[in-house]
């Protein structure tokens, strides 16, 4: 559990693209982020947070 790790919330992932300048959102979540581009990577929050 993240509280028996000190941490107060659990962790969320977002990833952005720059489109003209400007970070646009493509992603969030808070179990496991899916992105294509530059290159197809998915991780899973667990296997990243303490």
């Amino acid at each position: 559990m993240p509280a028996d790790a000190g941490v107060r919330h659990p962790p969320h992932l977002y990833a952005y693209d720059l489109v003209d300048g400007r970070y646009e959102p493509v992603a969030d979540d808070a179990e496991e982020l899916i992105v294509d581009k530059p290159f197809d990577i998915r991780p899973r929050l667990r296997d990243t947070a303490p």
